[in-house]
């Protein structure tokens, strides 16, 4: 069985990849996170035998020792990097902890890698990068969705710290023909995703029969990608590691804005029987806008559509009862 290391994954994303590829049992996962996260679904979400195929390393990416010992020790050849600090209003607050993280912890992890890939002559290593498609700013009403060649135009500190990986990736390939591929995702969804994101707060405030706060007038528009259509995609990049492009942008190709967002999901709490609300409008309070917020987000897929051909497309009703399913599952204290 060969072994992977995984960043971030008790994070959101993370957690679901984990779960996807130890489902498949081909891969012992070495995860490092930080546990910065207030809580994590890891015990409840993956079974007994999944555990037995992850260990998981308390570390911060800028830790070089822990990763380089996991690379040697297991002669790794596949690196999921997905650990980052990501949640925007918190990097407006300490915008300098998200440069920490995600520009410095990426520089450490790729030159630990390097270093490896030296030292072991090895010819088949790769490196995943899973950043955002925040990168590229936002986009007006009749904006074509952005594509690999849009040029980035970062608005947050977490977006810019986010573009700063990017480039660090992207130099070295050109430099040193550094291994990895690059994926700029849209606003994903689905379980397990920390109670801070927008879908658990609508959740968790409609069920308190608290207003859901939006900011602003609720008309920006995000792009939604279920998160197990997400982890598809990524293993099988990893597997099958086309070499043509190096970047490759990943979406739901579902506009909603948050306004329709709680709407929607109102609507499944409703018919759930978990709401006693005849209006949805009704609870909704809005509040201050976020400063620089990205007003539209939309991808262009067509990229990784043409390299891996069918790709994982849950339609997202679907997508959304399954996720909204999953939290009412877990008690709804997991909100």
């Amino acid at each position: 069985m060969e072994h992977v290391i995984v960043t971030g994954g008790l994070g959101f994303i993370g957690l679901n990849l984990i779960s996807k590829i130890t489902s498949e049992r081909r891969y012992f996962v070495h995860n490092i996170d930080n546990c910065s996260l207030g809580h994590t679904y890891f015990d409840s979400y993956l079974s007994k035998n999944q555990k037995n195929l992850i260990k998981n390393y308390r570390a911060n990416i800028n830790e070089h020792d822990v990763f380089k010992k996991i690379l040697k020790d297991y002669n790794i050849n596949k690196v999921f990097h997905l650990a980052a600090e990501s949640h925007v209003d918190r990097s407006i607050t300490n915008p300098t902890a998200f440069f920490q993280s995600n520009v410095m912890g990426t520089l450490a992890l790729v030159e630990c890698c390097r270093e490896h890939i030296a030292a072991n002559e090895l010819n088949e290593f790769r490196f995943l990068h899973i950043s955002t498609d925040e990168v590229f700013g936002d986009l007006g009403p009749g904006d074509e969705p952005f594509n690999e060649e849009t040029p980035y135009n970062p608005s947050s500190p977490y977006s810019s710290s986010k573009a700063a990986s990017d480039f660090i990736i992207k130099s070295w390939i050109r430099t040193y023909g550094f291994p990895a591929i690059i994926i700029n995702s849209s606003n994903n969804f689905g379980p397990c995703q920390n109670d801070e994101k927008f879908i658990p707060t609508i959740l968790r405030t409609l069920l308190c029969g608290q207003k859901v706060p939006v900011y602003g007038s609720g008309d920006n528009i995000r792009d939604w990608f279920y998160v197990k259509n997400h982890v598809e995609v990524l293993k099988r990049l990893m597997d099958e590691w086309p070499s043509t492009y190096c970047q490759y942008c990943l979406g739901g190709g579902v506009e909603v804005s948050n306004l329709e967002m709680v709407r929607n999901v109102w609507s499944i709490l409703n018919e759930r029987g978990c709401l006693n609300s005849e209006s949805w409008e009704d609870k909704v309070t809005f509040v201050a806008d976020r400063p620089g917020h990205d007003f539209r987000y939309a991808i262009n897929q067509d990229r990784v559509n043409k390299v891996l051909g069918d790709l994982p497309a849950t339609p997202f009703h679907e997508a959304l009862q399954n996720t909204i399913d999953f939290y009412l599952q877990t008690k709804r204290s997991a909100l």
